[in-house]
C-alpha cells in the first residue's frame, strides 16, 4: 500500500510537473501570438537596431528577476505554485499572500507536501478570483475610479508598500525569533548600502543586487540556524 509520502514524490509531482510543463509551453506560445500577428498580418518590420534596443532594455530589467524569483518564491510555492503563479503572473502583488494565507489557515509548513499542496490550491483559488475582478473592473473600473474621492486615489499609491509590509510582519510574528532578529539587520544594512549607491557599479544598474543579497543571506542563516544537528552519542565505557 503506497503511503502519503510515494503519492506525493511518484504520482502528484510528476503529474504536476508533465502538465505545468505543457500549459507553461502553451502560455508561452500565446504570448508571442501578439508579435506574429504584427509580423505576418500587419506586416510590421522592426529594424535590427530596435529591436537589439528592446532586448537590452528588457533584459536589463527582467533578467535579474529571473535569477531572484526562483530563488526566493521556491521555498513559498513549491513546483506546483510557481507554475500556477508564471503563468497566471502577479507573483509577488496576489499570489504570495494567497499562498501564505492559506498556509496559515491550513496550519501547515513552508516546504512540506502538505504545504505545497495546500499552496498550490490558495494560488488556483486567487486566479479564479483575479480573473473576475479583473474582468469586472476591466469594464466597469474606470467609471468606479472617476466616482472615488481623491483621498482614496492618493492612499492607493501605498497599496504595494502596505501589502508587502503586512506579508512582512506576519512572517515576522510567525518565524522563530532568533532568526528574525538575524535577518533584520542583514536587511538594514543591505539598504544603507543600496542608498549609498554602493550597488551602482554592478551591471543593469545593480537594483537587484539588495534583493539576492537578502535572500541568499538569510537562506544561509535559517539553514545556520535550524537544521538540525547530529546528536553525538556516548560511548560506552569498555569499548562496548
Amino acid at each position: 500500500m503506497k503511503t502519503k509520502s510515494d503519492i506525493f514524490e511518484k504520482d502528484y509531482m510528476p503529474y504536476i510537473v508533465s502538465r505545468g510543463k505543457w500549459c507553461t509551453r502553451s502560455v508561452l506560445l500565446v504570448a508571442y501570438l501578439p508579435v506574429l500577428v504584427l509580423l505576418f498580418y500587419f506586416d510590421a518590420q522592426p529594424t535590427a537596431d530596435s529591436i537589439f534596443t528592446g532586448m537590452v532594455s528588457m533584459l536589463s530589467i527582467l533578467l535579474p528577476w529571473y535569477i531572484v524569483d526562483p530563488m526566493s518564491l521556491q521555498s513559498i510555492f513549491g513546483v506546483p505554485g510557481l507554475y500556477l503563479s508564471y503563468m497566471a503572473g502577479n507573483t509577488k502583488e496576489v499570489r504570495v499572500p494567497a499562498a501564505t494565507q492559506a498556509l496559515n489557515a491550513a496550519g501547515y509548513q513552508l516546504g512540506t507536501p502538505e504545504g505545497t499542496i495546500i499552496t498550490a490550491i490558495g494560488i488556483s483559488v486567487s486566479i479564479f478570483i483575479s480573473l473576475t475582478l479583473m474582468t469586472f473592473l476591466a469594464v466597469a473600473g474606470q467609471v468606479i475610479i472617476e466616482h472615488l474621492p481623491q483621498a482614496i486615489l492618493d492612499a492607493l499609491q501605498f497599496l504595494l508598500p502596505a501589502l508587502f509590509g503586512a506579508l512582512f510582519m506576519d512572517r515576522l510574528l510567525n518565524s522563530p525569533l532568533r532568526l528574525s532578529l538575524s535577518a533584520l539587520p542583514v536587511i538594514f544594512i543591505v539598504k544603507l548600502l543600496s542608498i549609498l549607491g554602493i550597488f551602482t557599479v554592478l551591471p543593469f544598474g545593480g537594483g537587484y543586487a539588495s534583493i539576492i543579497i537578502c535572500v541568499v543571506t538569510c537562506m544561509l542563516l535559517a539553514k545556520v540556524l535550524f537544521v538540525p544537528k547530529e546528536e553525538v552519542v556516548p560511548k560506552e565505557e569498555g569499548g562496548h
